[in-house]
């Protein structure tokens, strides 16, 4: 039977097809191990909330940066809260008064203080009243000034309570799955959307423990990948060596980070280690 006959053989020919350049490079002197791409971080992210989607800002296939609001839900009634907490916090007169009454009879006091212990204009019983109410003044000052810290804590509360009426970007990425559009319900940890980042890649390989002895983490191995316009050669850094040899294959698994800053070689593209 001609591979021409056969559309498994057929396929399996084109996948080697792309390995002639190195076998005349002499590349074949070294191992090559097969393995794939996998995305540095694929994430699907979940609204911290119950709500209705009021807003969609991305779509499948949007570069997205860092903190981007991909999605939002309804928030009328927390952007409300933030605003009253806010005026209460920033609001400082009640505050400022006693600071500055309690800092009058602060002075008034030591002023009789001086006058009783020097030309004794000043009775004892004058200076103790006046020492008690600047104590007084400054019990209420420090009261208001706990009232205000407690403030500051409750509109910080309803601050994180808005901010959890959106789901944003963990880290700069491209969507690649929205699953949820607007008006629609929905609920916490409901997963609403796939993020993936293309910056950095893993390609992930098992090898037979014999080629392990010259790998460790840190180490830069060469990696041949496949992409739309033919094979890339990257350079790649080991990361991670099972400790472990797995049960059933007998092999053990390899990780090495590579750069991919132009996402030329997508999540899932085949290739080889060079193991030398």
């Amino acid at each position: 039977m001609s591979p021409r006959s056969c559309p498994l053989m057929t396929r399996v020919l084109r996948r080697l097809a792309w390995l002639a350049p190195l076998l005349g490079s002499g590349l074949m002197a070294s191992t090559l191990v097969p393995g794939i791409t996998e995305p540095l971080r694929d994430s699907l992210l979940s609204a911290s909330a119950a709500g209705t989607v009021r807003a969609v800002n991305v779509k499948e296939g949007d570069r997205v940066a860092a903190d981007a609001v991909i999605l939002e839900l309804d928030k009328a009634i927390e952007e409300l809260e933030v605003a009253r907490r806010r005026v209460v916090y920033e609001s400082r007169v009640e505050l400022e008064a006693a600071e500055q009454r309690a800092a009058l009879l602060r002075a008034e006091a030591e002023s009789n203080r001086r006058l009783m212990g020097g030309s004794g204009t000043v009775s004892r019983e004058e200076y103790e009243r006046k020492e008690l109410e600047a104590k007084l003044a400054l019990a209420e000052r420090d009261q208001l000034a706990a009232a205000k810290e407690r403030e500051r804590i409750e509109y910080e509360m309803a601050q994180e309570q808005l901010a959890r009426r959106s789901v944003r970007a963990p880290y700069a990425g491209v969507i690649t799955d929205v699953r949820i559009d607007l008006g629609e319900a929905c609920e916490p940890r409901q997963a609403v959307v796939r993020i993936v980042d293309l910056s950095r890649a893993y390609f992930v390989a098992n090898l037979a423990p014999a080629l392990c002895s010259g790998l460790a983490a840190g180490r830069e191995v060469a990696l041949h990948i496949e992409t739309a316009t033919g094979v890339r050669e990257v350079r790649g850094t080991i990361e991670y060596v099972a400790p472990v040899v797995d049960a059933g294959s007998g092999l053990r698994r390899v990780k090495a980070v590579f750069d991919n800053a132009d996402g030329a070689i997508a999540p899932g593209a085949l290739g080889h280690m060079v193991v030398e």
